[in-house]
């Protein structure tokens, strides 16, 4: 049991698992780049980057510095694809762990172009293209400037195309097929255009939802996140979800029928009540406004956070458990016995994606991993 007032349970072994059923859908033809992002989605490098070497994964998506340091420090030697466009400093301070460059235009290319001299030898790039609709750093191919940039980037000395990417804005499988065509295309284009080979620049497009739902947006490598940590909504039977937000019971007081609770007297009670205050709050990354519409687990039940909560702590309307006393743990993400709040719970009572709170959670609170498969690296080449 944790000291602190709220940690995170890490399921390790979830991880595993759901690699290998990923592994399982995908086939062994699509290389997987295992993305690892926002310290893996708030889940730990630490904790996934083993189970990946073990598995024998040799890509990695990042976006920070920080993060592809700690792969090559736990021994990584494989490639490393920042996922997004990055500043020039960053480049030049990303060098020395040989990263891959995510291409953002015109503009962009000449930053890392900048970059590559200052460094002193030429960056491997991924261009980025708009095929999608994402309109967020893909260069337009029906602009008419698109073309003479990539003749420009052709003949670069200073960046070396290696991948031809894209990213799709919604998880629906009519819009994915219809972005996947588009991109092929344009990519086979642009592969001309730069003179390379067919075949010889990597693909790549699909994410977890993507990847997992329309076989056809493969292309040569796909770049799952949200499925290795059990949150998805592709059709994916099996996946478990690797984290819980953890907290105990730290007061429990009864309050008399009319009772207003919290700030702003944002509840009341009807009759008399039983309130717990959970030493859980928007400090902590638990969202504010979860509060009245949110849910918690105690004992096993569902118990309703009934207060705008505040800043380090939040209250629960305990009285349909009357079992619950001080010290009781209660889950505000995850499994409790047979009762669970998903990813979809939280969606509905705050109005965004679960990935927004949970990856704050993992970066803000103690982490406790559990279930640690025994993992043997597979040396990356």
């Amino acid at each position: 049991m944790s000291t602190t007032p709220a940690w995170v349970e890490i399921d390790a072994g979830a991880i595993a698992h759901n690699l290998d059923l990923v592994r399982g859908e995908l086939g062994t033809t699509t290389r997987l780049c295992g993305v690892v992002k926002a310290d893996a989605y708030g889940h730990g490098i630490s904790v996934v980057l083993p189970i990946l070497m073990a598995a024998g994964v040799d890509v990695i998506g990042i976006t920070s510095n920080t993060e592809a340091e700690e792969a090559r420090r736990r021994g990584f030697s494989g490639r490393i694809l920042r996922l997004r466009a990055a500043l020039r400093e960053e480049v030049e301070d990303g060098g020395r762990f040989d990263i891959e460059e995510w291409v953002g235009g015109d503009d962009h290319a000449r930053v890392l172009t900048a970059a590559a001299r200052s460094l002193g030898r030429p960056v491997r790039t991924h261009l980025s293209l708009n095929s999608t609709g994402l309109s967020r750093d893909g260069v337009d191919w029906n602009d008419p400037r698109s073309q003479p940039y990539l003749r420009r980037i052709a003949a670069s000395r200073e960046l070396t195309v290696v991948g031809i990417c894209s990213h799709f804005p919604c998880e629906d499988a009519d819009d994915v097929i219809a972005g996947a065509h588009a991109f092929r295309n344009q990519a086979g284009a642009a592969e001309r255009l730069l003179g390379a080979p067919r075949g010889l620049l990597e693909k790549h497009c699909a994410t977890s939802y993507a990847a997992l739902s329309v076989p056809e947006s493969r292309m040569d490598m796909v770049r799952i996140g949200a499925a290795l940590y059990g949150d998805t909504s592709a059709a994916v039977p099996g996946l478990r979800p690797a984290m819980r937000l953890v907290s105990r019971v730290a007061a429990i007081n009864p309050y008399p029928a009319g009772s207003t609770i919290g700030y702003d007297r944002a509840g009341r009670l009807d009759g008399p009540g039983r309130l717990a205050v959970v030493p859980v709050g928007y400090a902590d990354g638990y969202p504010r406004v979860l509060g009245g519409s949110a849910s918690v687990l105690v004992r096993g039940t569902f118990a309703r956070v009934v207060d705008r909560l505040a800043m380090n702590s939040l209250i629960v309307d305990v009285t349909h458990v009357p079992s619950a006393g001080v010290g009781d743990e209660v889950v505000l993400y995850g499994r409790q016995g047979s009762a669970q709040i998903l990813s979809a719970d939280i969606e509905r009572a705050s109005g965004t994606i679960a990935a927004a709170a949970y990856t704050a959670w993992g970066r803000l609170n103690p982490r406790v991993v559990v279930n640690v498969p025994v993992c043997e690296p597979t040396p990356t080449p």
